[in-house]
């Protein structure tokens, strides 16, 4: 299963997004600090369920690409963060590849669905939050 979501912003900075409540680096890279090797250790809700787990850190080229593996969690989740200069200011794309046996094969239609629009919700939250931010 796999699904995306782009959106323009006009800054390089996170906001906290409705799905994801915390986000904490719980393992720094082997260099310290963040980078490949990293974990992050998240609290989402997605259908009304609090839904904890473990992203490591898989390739990270800032400004442009973070990519993520779960390395604990309720499923298998690859996630892939892409930033791209844009005329509008930044084009940023998410892509969430999940797990696809049992019980997530059987709802795969329902969460493919839950998960485009929580993603583009998510997105549209951080443009908001980018371009009507005051500094």
């Amino acid at each position: 299963m796999t699904h995306g979501g782009t959106s323009h912003a006009r800054s390089g900075l996170w906001g906290r997004t409705q799905g994801i409540r915390t986000a904490e680096l719980t393992r720094a890279a082997d260099g310290g600090g963040f980078g490949v090797g990293a974990q992050v250790t998240r609290t989402a809700f997605f259908l009304g369920r609090r839904i904890d787990y473990v992203l490591r850190v898989a390739a990270h080229d800032f400004p442009r690409l973070l990519d993520m593996v779960s390395v604990a969690g309720p499923m298998p989740m690859h996630v892939t963060y892409t930033f791209e200069p844009d005329p509008a200011g930044t084009l940023a794309r998410i892509r969430v590849q999940g797990g696809s046996g049992g019980f997530y094969r059987l709802a795969a239609p329902l969460l493919a669905r839950q998960v485009r629009s929580s993603l583009r919700k998510d997105l549209r939250d951080l443009e908001r939050r980018l371009t009507h931010r005051t500094d």
